[in-house]
Protein backbone atom coordinates (compact mmCIF):
# COMPACT_ATOMS: atom_id res chain seq x y z
CA UNK A 1 0.00 0.00 0.00
CA UNK A 2 2.79 2.40 0.97
CA UNK A 3 4.63 1.55 -2.25
CA UNK A 4 1.48 2.26 -4.29
CA UNK A 5 0.95 5.64 -2.58
CA UNK A 6 4.58 6.53 -3.19
CA UNK A 7 4.21 5.69 -6.89
CA UNK A 8 1.11 7.87 -7.15
CA UNK A 9 2.89 10.72 -5.35
CA UNK A 10 5.89 10.51 -7.68
CA UNK A 11 3.60 10.44 -10.73
CA UNK A 12 1.65 13.48 -9.58
CA UNK A 13 4.73 15.41 -8.54
CA UNK A 14 6.35 14.62 -11.88
CA UNK A 15 3.27 15.96 -13.70
CA UNK A 16 3.32 19.11 -11.62
CA UNK A 17 6.97 19.60 -12.32
CA UNK A 18 6.18 19.78 -16.01
CA UNK A 19 3.13 22.08 -15.71
CA UNK A 20 3.54 25.52 -17.26
CA UNK A 21 1.62 28.35 -15.62
CA UNK A 22 0.97 31.01 -18.27
CA UNK A 23 0.51 34.66 -17.32
CA UNK A 24 -1.38 36.39 -20.12
CA UNK A 25 -1.51 40.12 -20.83
CA UNK A 26 -4.52 41.57 -22.63
CA UNK A 27 -3.79 45.11 -23.88
CA UNK A 28 -6.99 46.59 -25.28
CA UNK A 29 -8.74 49.97 -25.60
CA UNK A 30 -10.65 50.70 -22.41
CA UNK A 31 -12.36 53.87 -23.66
CA UNK A 32 -12.69 56.04 -26.73
CA UNK A 33 -13.68 55.11 -30.31
CA UNK A 34 -12.03 51.68 -30.21
CA UNK A 35 -13.41 50.59 -26.85
CA UNK A 36 -15.90 48.26 -28.55
CA UNK A 37 -13.01 46.24 -29.99
CA UNK A 38 -11.46 46.02 -26.56
CA UNK A 39 -14.71 44.83 -25.06
CA UNK A 40 -15.03 42.12 -27.71
CA UNK A 41 -11.53 40.81 -26.98
CA UNK A 42 -12.22 40.80 -23.23
CA UNK A 43 -15.55 39.00 -23.74
CA UNK A 44 -13.91 36.34 -25.86
CA UNK A 45 -11.22 35.64 -23.26
CA UNK A 46 -13.86 35.53 -20.53
CA UNK A 47 -15.93 33.04 -22.54
CA UNK A 48 -12.87 30.90 -23.27
CA UNK A 49 -11.73 30.79 -19.64
CA UNK A 50 -15.23 29.86 -18.47
CA UNK A 51 -15.19 26.97 -20.95
CA UNK A 52 -11.60 26.03 -20.04
CA UNK A 53 -11.15 26.84 -16.34
CA UNK A 54 -7.78 26.77 -14.63
CA UNK A 55 -5.62 26.84 -17.77
CA UNK A 56 -4.16 30.34 -17.39
CA UNK A 57 -2.47 31.43 -14.18
CA UNK A 58 -4.04 34.88 -14.64
CA UNK A 59 -5.02 37.45 -17.27
CA UNK A 60 -3.77 40.99 -16.71
CA UNK A 61 -5.41 43.87 -18.59
CA UNK A 62 -3.64 46.95 -19.93
CA UNK A 63 -4.94 50.02 -21.74
CA UNK A 64 -4.30 50.83 -25.40
CA UNK A 65 -5.57 54.19 -26.61
CA UNK A 66 -3.88 53.80 -30.00
CA UNK A 67 -1.02 56.24 -29.43
CA UNK A 68 2.71 55.60 -29.23
CA UNK A 69 2.73 56.88 -25.66
CA UNK A 70 0.06 54.41 -24.58
CA UNK A 71 1.94 51.59 -26.27
CA UNK A 72 5.13 52.36 -24.39
CA UNK A 73 3.22 52.75 -21.09
CA UNK A 74 1.36 49.48 -21.56
CA UNK A 75 4.59 47.67 -22.43
CA UNK A 76 6.23 48.89 -19.22
CA UNK A 77 3.18 47.91 -17.16
CA UNK A 78 3.00 44.43 -18.69
CA UNK A 79 6.71 43.87 -18.14
CA UNK A 80 6.34 44.87 -14.49
CA UNK A 81 3.34 42.53 -14.14
CA UNK A 82 5.49 39.63 -15.32
CA UNK A 83 3.28 38.40 -18.15
CA UNK A 84 4.57 35.69 -20.49
CA UNK A 85 2.77 36.85 -23.64
CA UNK A 86 0.43 39.67 -24.67
CA UNK A 87 -2.65 39.64 -26.90
CA UNK A 88 -3.94 42.94 -28.19
CA UNK A 89 -2.60 46.32 -29.35
CA UNK A 90 -5.31 47.09 -31.88
CA UNK A 91 -3.50 49.99 -33.63
CA UNK A 92 -0.21 50.23 -35.50
CA UNK A 93 1.09 53.22 -33.51
CA UNK A 94 0.78 51.64 -30.08
CA UNK A 95 2.01 48.23 -31.28
CA UNK A 96 5.12 49.70 -32.93
CA UNK A 97 6.01 51.57 -29.73
CA UNK A 98 5.46 48.54 -27.50
CA UNK A 99 7.32 45.89 -29.50
CA UNK A 100 10.91 47.09 -28.88
CA UNK A 101 10.31 47.30 -25.12
CA UNK A 102 8.57 43.93 -24.84
CA UNK A 103 10.95 42.10 -27.17
CA UNK A 104 13.88 43.25 -25.05
CA UNK A 105 12.12 41.59 -22.10
CA UNK A 106 11.42 38.40 -24.05
CA UNK A 107 7.64 38.99 -24.08
CA UNK A 108 6.00 38.18 -27.43
CA UNK A 109 2.93 40.04 -28.70
CA UNK A 110 0.03 38.61 -30.72
CA UNK A 111 -2.10 41.19 -32.53
CA UNK A 112 -5.67 40.52 -33.60
CA UNK A 113 -6.21 43.54 -35.82
CA UNK A 114 -3.04 45.34 -37.01
CA UNK A 115 -2.54 44.58 -40.71
CA UNK A 116 0.26 46.98 -41.71
CA UNK A 117 2.98 45.18 -43.64
CA UNK A 118 5.66 47.41 -42.14
CA UNK A 119 5.19 45.87 -38.68
CA UNK A 120 6.28 42.39 -39.71
CA UNK A 121 9.05 43.84 -41.88
CA UNK A 122 10.44 45.79 -38.93
CA UNK A 123 9.94 42.81 -36.62
CA UNK A 124 12.05 40.65 -38.94
CA UNK A 125 14.71 43.35 -39.30
CA UNK A 126 14.97 44.22 -35.61
CA UNK A 127 14.27 40.83 -34.06
CA UNK A 128 10.98 41.76 -32.40
CA UNK A 129 8.90 38.88 -31.03
CA UNK A 130 5.68 39.38 -32.93
CA UNK A 131 2.76 37.21 -34.07
CA UNK A 132 -0.18 38.24 -36.20
CA UNK A 133 -3.61 36.62 -36.40
CA UNK A 134 -4.91 39.50 -38.52
CA UNK A 135 -4.22 39.22 -42.26
CA UNK A 136 -1.31 41.11 -43.81
CA UNK A 137 -2.60 44.22 -45.61
CA UNK A 138 -0.76 43.59 -48.88
CA UNK A 139 -2.38 40.17 -49.25
CA UNK A 140 -5.78 41.76 -49.97
CA UNK A 141 -4.61 43.18 -53.30
CA UNK A 142 -2.80 39.93 -54.14
CA UNK A 143 -5.95 37.85 -53.67
CA UNK A 144 -8.08 40.41 -55.54
CA UNK A 145 -5.65 40.43 -58.47
CA UNK A 146 -5.64 36.64 -58.66
CA UNK A 147 -9.45 36.58 -58.65
CA UNK A 148 -9.74 39.21 -61.38
CA UNK A 149 -7.08 37.50 -63.50
CA UNK A 150 -8.88 34.17 -63.18
CA UNK A 151 -12.46 35.41 -63.62
CA UNK A 152 -12.28 38.52 -65.79
CA UNK A 153 -9.26 38.10 -68.07
CA UNK A 154 -11.56 37.72 -71.12
CA UNK A 155 -14.04 40.42 -70.09
CA UNK A 156 -13.92 44.24 -70.22
CA UNK A 157 -13.53 45.44 -66.64
CA UNK A 158 -13.06 48.66 -64.72
CA UNK A 159 -11.17 49.56 -61.57
CA UNK A 160 -12.65 52.48 -59.64
CA UNK A 161 -11.85 53.95 -56.21
CA UNK A 162 -13.32 56.44 -53.77
CA UNK A 163 -10.34 58.79 -53.40
CA UNK A 164 -9.57 57.78 -49.81
CA UNK A 165 -6.10 56.55 -48.92
CA UNK A 166 -7.35 53.01 -48.35
CA UNK A 167 -9.47 52.85 -51.49
CA UNK A 168 -6.83 54.42 -53.72
CA UNK A 169 -4.01 52.21 -52.42
CA UNK A 170 -6.04 49.02 -52.87
CA UNK A 171 -7.17 49.93 -56.40
CA UNK A 172 -3.67 51.01 -57.43
CA UNK A 173 -2.08 47.85 -56.02
CA UNK A 174 -4.59 45.69 -57.90
CA UNK A 175 -4.08 47.61 -61.16
CA UNK A 176 -0.29 47.49 -60.90
CA UNK A 177 -0.26 43.76 -60.15
CA UNK A 178 -2.59 42.98 -63.04
CA UNK A 179 -0.66 45.10 -65.51
CA UNK A 180 2.51 43.34 -64.40
CA UNK A 181 0.81 40.13 -65.53
CA UNK A 182 -0.19 41.63 -68.86
CA UNK A 183 -3.84 42.40 -68.04
CA UNK A 184 -5.05 46.01 -68.25
CA UNK A 185 -8.43 47.34 -67.16
CA UNK A 186 -10.57 48.87 -69.88
CA UNK A 187 -11.42 51.82 -67.64
CA UNK A 188 -9.94 53.41 -64.51
CA UNK A 189 -11.77 56.14 -62.58
CA UNK A 190 -12.57 57.55 -59.16
CA UNK A 191 -15.73 58.81 -57.54
CA UNK A 192 -16.80 60.96 -54.64
CA UNK A 193 -17.88 58.78 -51.72
CA UNK A 194 -20.95 59.27 -49.56
CA UNK A 195 -23.26 60.48 -52.33
CA UNK A 196 -26.93 59.59 -52.50
CA UNK A 197 -26.67 58.93 -56.22
CA UNK A 198 -23.86 58.17 -58.69
CA UNK A 199 -25.49 58.68 -62.12
CA UNK A 200 -22.49 60.29 -63.85
CA UNK A 201 -20.18 57.49 -62.77
CA UNK A 202 -22.63 54.91 -64.11
CA UNK A 203 -22.80 56.79 -67.42
CA UNK A 204 -19.01 56.72 -67.67
CA UNK A 205 -18.96 53.00 -66.95
CA UNK A 206 -21.62 52.44 -69.61
CA UNK A 207 -19.69 54.51 -72.15
CA UNK A 208 -16.54 52.51 -71.41
CA UNK A 209 -18.39 49.31 -72.34
CA UNK A 210 -17.34 47.38 -69.23
CA UNK A 211 -19.32 44.53 -67.71
CA UNK A 212 -17.27 43.99 -64.53
CA UNK A 213 -16.18 46.54 -61.92
CA UNK A 214 -13.68 46.30 -59.07
CA UNK A 215 -14.46 48.91 -56.41
CA UNK A 216 -11.86 50.24 -53.99
CA UNK A 217 -14.36 51.74 -51.59
CA UNK A 218 -17.06 51.27 -49.00
CA UNK A 219 -20.02 48.92 -49.05
CA UNK A 220 -22.59 51.73 -48.99
CA UNK A 221 -21.10 53.39 -52.08
CA UNK A 222 -20.94 50.14 -54.06
CA UNK A 223 -24.59 49.47 -53.20
CA UNK A 224 -25.59 52.89 -54.54
CA UNK A 225 -23.53 52.47 -57.73
CA UNK A 226 -25.13 49.06 -58.30
CA UNK A 227 -28.63 50.45 -57.68
CA UNK A 228 -28.10 53.34 -60.13
CA UNK A 229 -26.64 50.98 -62.74
CA UNK A 230 -29.71 48.75 -62.49
CA UNK A 231 -32.02 51.77 -62.84
CA UNK A 232 -30.16 52.85 -65.97
CA UNK A 233 -30.24 49.34 -67.42
CA UNK A 234 -26.47 48.88 -67.23
CA UNK A 235 -25.60 45.26 -66.51
CA UNK A 236 -22.59 45.21 -64.19
CA UNK A 237 -21.04 42.63 -61.87
CA UNK A 238 -19.06 43.91 -58.90
CA UNK A 239 -16.11 42.93 -56.74
CA UNK A 240 -14.65 44.84 -53.81
CA UNK A 241 -12.25 44.53 -50.93
CA UNK A 242 -12.65 43.74 -47.27
CA UNK A 243 -14.49 47.04 -46.76
CA UNK A 244 -17.59 45.33 -48.13
CA UNK A 245 -17.68 43.19 -44.99
CA UNK A 246 -19.49 45.91 -43.04
CA UNK A 247 -22.85 46.75 -41.54
CA UNK A 248 -25.78 46.73 -43.94
CA UNK A 249 -26.96 50.09 -45.13
CA UNK A 250 -30.19 51.33 -46.66
CA UNK A 251 -29.32 49.87 -50.06
CA UNK A 252 -28.63 46.15 -50.40
CA UNK A 253 -25.64 44.64 -52.16
CA UNK A 254 -26.58 42.87 -55.38
CA UNK A 255 -26.73 39.09 -55.19
CA UNK A 256 -23.49 37.64 -56.53
CA UNK A 257 -21.28 40.55 -55.47
CA UNK A 258 -17.75 39.29 -54.86
CA UNK A 259 -15.48 40.49 -52.07
CA UNK A 260 -12.00 39.79 -50.76
CA UNK A 261 -12.80 39.17 -47.09
CA UNK A 262 -10.50 38.52 -44.13
CA UNK A 263 -10.56 34.76 -43.54
CA UNK A 264 -10.91 35.19 -39.78
CA UNK A 265 -14.43 36.55 -40.29
CA UNK A 266 -15.69 33.69 -42.48
CA UNK A 267 -15.32 30.76 -40.14
CA UNK A 268 -17.22 27.50 -40.23
CA UNK A 269 -17.36 24.42 -38.06
CA UNK A 270 -14.10 25.35 -36.32
CA UNK A 271 -15.93 28.18 -34.54
CA UNK A 272 -18.74 26.08 -33.06
CA UNK A 273 -17.18 25.93 -29.60
CA UNK A 274 -16.55 29.68 -29.68
CA UNK A 275 -20.13 30.37 -30.75
CA UNK A 276 -21.50 28.18 -27.97
CA UNK A 277 -19.22 29.68 -25.32
CA UNK A 278 -20.08 33.22 -26.37
CA UNK A 279 -23.79 32.38 -26.58
CA UNK A 280 -23.66 31.19 -22.96
CA UNK A 281 -22.88 34.82 -22.08
CA UNK A 282 -25.58 36.16 -24.38
CA UNK A 283 -23.02 37.21 -27.02
CA UNK A 284 -22.82 36.54 -30.74
CA UNK A 285 -19.69 35.61 -32.66
CA UNK A 286 -18.86 38.88 -34.41
CA UNK A 287 -16.08 41.46 -34.70
CA UNK A 288 -12.93 40.55 -32.78
CA UNK A 289 -14.63 37.96 -30.59
CA UNK A 290 -13.81 34.93 -32.74
CA UNK A 291 -10.20 35.99 -33.51
CA UNK A 292 -9.67 36.73 -29.79
CA UNK A 293 -11.15 33.33 -28.92
CA UNK A 294 -8.70 31.79 -31.40
CA UNK A 295 -5.83 33.57 -29.63
CA UNK A 296 -7.02 32.06 -26.35
CA UNK A 297 -7.12 28.64 -28.07
CA UNK A 298 -3.46 29.04 -29.04
CA UNK A 299 -2.35 30.23 -25.62
CA UNK A 300 -4.39 27.50 -23.96
CA UNK A 301 -2.54 24.90 -26.02
CA UNK A 302 0.76 26.48 -24.98
CA UNK A 303 -0.23 26.49 -21.31
CA UNK A 304 -1.31 22.86 -21.49
CA UNK A 305 1.56 21.49 -23.55
CA UNK A 306 4.62 23.59 -22.72
CA UNK A 307 7.14 22.19 -20.25
CA UNK A 308 9.48 24.10 -18.00
CA UNK A 309 12.38 22.87 -20.10
CA UNK A 310 10.91 24.27 -23.35
CA UNK A 311 13.13 27.05 -24.65
CA UNK A 312 10.57 29.85 -24.93
CA UNK A 313 6.92 30.46 -25.73
CA UNK A 314 8.04 32.22 -28.92
CA UNK A 315 9.76 29.09 -30.21
CA UNK A 316 6.84 26.95 -29.07
CA UNK A 317 4.45 29.03 -31.19
CA UNK A 318 6.78 28.91 -34.20
CA UNK A 319 7.19 25.13 -34.04
CA UNK A 320 3.55 24.06 -33.93
CA UNK A 321 0.21 24.17 -35.71
CA UNK A 322 -2.87 24.95 -33.62
CA UNK A 323 -6.55 24.07 -33.96
CA UNK A 324 -8.49 27.28 -33.28
CA UNK A 325 -11.85 28.96 -33.71
CA UNK A 326 -10.65 30.50 -37.00
CA UNK A 327 -9.28 27.21 -38.29
CA UNK A 328 -5.73 25.86 -38.30
CA UNK A 329 -3.06 28.41 -37.37
CA UNK A 330 0.70 28.17 -37.80
CA UNK A 331 3.29 30.93 -37.97
CA UNK A 332 6.32 31.52 -40.17
CA UNK A 333 9.61 32.93 -38.89
CA UNK A 334 8.28 36.50 -39.23
CA UNK A 335 5.28 35.68 -37.03
CA UNK A 336 2.85 35.86 -39.95
CA UNK A 337 0.11 33.27 -40.16
CA UNK A 338 0.94 30.72 -42.86
CA UNK A 339 -2.70 30.11 -43.74
CA UNK A 340 -4.36 32.54 -46.21
CA UNK A 341 -5.41 35.78 -44.54
CA UNK A 342 -7.99 36.74 -47.18
CA UNK A 343 -10.44 34.69 -49.18
CA UNK A 344 -12.79 35.21 -52.11
CA UNK A 345 -16.41 35.43 -50.96
CA UNK A 346 -19.80 35.90 -52.63
CA UNK A 347 -22.81 37.79 -51.29
CA UNK A 348 -25.91 35.63 -51.41
CA UNK A 349 -28.97 35.17 -49.22
CA UNK A 350 -27.96 38.06 -46.99
CA UNK A 351 -24.42 36.99 -46.12
CA UNK A 352 -20.93 36.50 -47.51
CA UNK A 353 -19.90 32.91 -48.19
CA UNK A 354 -16.49 31.51 -49.10
CA UNK A 355 -16.27 30.62 -52.76
CA UNK A 356 -13.53 29.26 -55.00
CA UNK A 357 -12.68 30.98 -58.30
CA UNK A 358 -14.14 27.97 -60.13
CA UNK A 359 -17.41 28.26 -58.22
CA UNK A 360 -17.45 32.01 -58.83
CA UNK A 361 -16.99 31.45 -62.57
CA UNK A 362 -19.88 28.95 -62.59
CA UNK A 363 -22.07 31.41 -60.68
CA UNK A 364 -21.13 34.18 -63.12
CA UNK A 365 -22.05 32.02 -66.11
CA UNK A 366 -25.41 31.07 -64.59
CA UNK A 367 -26.33 34.72 -64.03
CA UNK A 368 -25.72 35.71 -67.65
Amino acid sequence: MLRTLLAVFLLLSGGLAHARQLHVGLVIPQQGPFAAFGAQAREAFTAWELANPGIFADTVEGDDDCTAASGADAAAAMSEAGVDIIVGFVCTESLAAALPVLSAEGIPVMTLSVRADIISEEAARLGWSFFRLAPRAGEEAEVASDAIFTLWADKPFAIIEDGTIEGRELAEAVRTTLEGRGLKPSFVDNYRPGQERQPSLVRRLKAAGVSRVFVGGERSDLAIIARDAKEQGVGLRFMGGDALYAARGDNPLPEGTLAIVASQYLVGASAEEARASLASLGLIAEGLRVPAYAAADILGAAASRMRFDDTSITQFLLDRRFATAIGPVSFNEQGERREPGFTLAEWRDGAFHRISPRQAAESDNRSQ
